[in-house]
């Protein structure tokens, strides 16, 4: 008895550690947002503001001509579009794709492998080929340019996560809706993606969360305020002689507000479609 108790304190402490690990830093974020400056800036330091200040959130949030307001909701406006380009494009792509490799398999899955090795390369090393290539076509600082950018580095994660999950479904529901008369698209629609639903979710939660919180090659390709990105907008508050560590504080809570948002939506698709992709049939 004494072992069981000893062992569930020991459970319960490391779940509480790793819980403090984790939102500590939001929690500290939280706390600079709604500081003053003196309160950040005093040593030795105040944890805990000496007054509620919300000025920071209603400078970011209150349009006005060339304000940081209207900056930071174009660049808001801008990441939400160009993250729902990049992650339409990708699973549009992924779906097809993926089926062929786990169907298909031989010497196509070379070429899956040469993605996933360029998906594990430093973003900078596509940094001037991607620059040149965009410049060329007149594609530099437009929001689906960069939606494109996106492409390469969400697509290889997408198509190696979908077709893990594509091996795990019974090629005999395809065979049998193949004897009816079904051709690859009907039996990829009707039969492979309902089965898929609860991975798709998963990974187009993850893709939008990659797509949103990109920040060097919408640094490198973006300059004006119909295109540049909330992270770059949020790096910008940064720069100068001297910083508000409340604003960019305030930057990063709203930030992160739409991904926390859309990841409690679909926690139980998220849950199940990463048990679905670890378990072999």
């Amino acid at each position: 008895m004494r072992t069981f108790r000893f062992s569930r304190f020991l459970i319960y402490s490391a779940a509480c550690t790793l819980l403090i690990y984790i939102l500590a830093p939001f929690i500290w974020l939280v706390i600079m947002s709604i500081s003053s400056s003196a309160d950040l800036t005093t040593k030795p330091l105040q944890w805990i503001p000496s007054a509620l200040d919300i000025s920071a959130y209603r400078e970011l949030l209150t349009m006005g001509i060339n304000s940081r307001g209207e900056l930071f909701l174009n660049g808001l406006r801008n990441s939400l579009k160009t993250a729902l380009m990049a992650v339409t494009i990708s699973m549009l792509v992924t779906i097809p794709a993926a089926w062929v490799f786990s169907r298909f398999k031989g010497k196509k899955n070379i070429i899956l492998s040469l993605a996933i090795f360029t998906f594990m390369l430093p973003p900078v090393a596509y940094a001037l080929p991607l620059y040149r290539m965009l410049a060329k076509i007149g594609w530099l600082d437009k929001s689906y340019a960069v939606a494109l950018v996106y492409c390469t580095i969400i697509l290889p994660f997408c198509v190696w996560l979908i077709k893990e999950n594509i091996d795990n479904i019974p090629y005999e529901l395809e065979e049998a809706a193949f004897i009816d008369g079904a051709g690859i698209f009907k039996r990829i629609t009707m039969v492979v993606l309902p089965l898929l639903l609860p991975a798709l979710g998963t990974v187009a939660l993850l893709a939008t969360i990659m797509a949103w919180d990109e920040y060097f090659y919408a640094m490198l390709y973006t300059n004006s305020k119909q295109a540049i990105t909330l992270p770059v907008v949020i790096a910008n508050l940064a720069s100068g002689r001297q910083s508000n560590y409340s604003l960019i504080a305030a930057g990063g809570v709203l930030a992160s507000t739409p991904p926390v948002i859309i990841g409690l939506l679909f926690q139980r698709s998220l849950v199940k479609g990463m048990v679905m992709g670890g378990v072999k049939e």
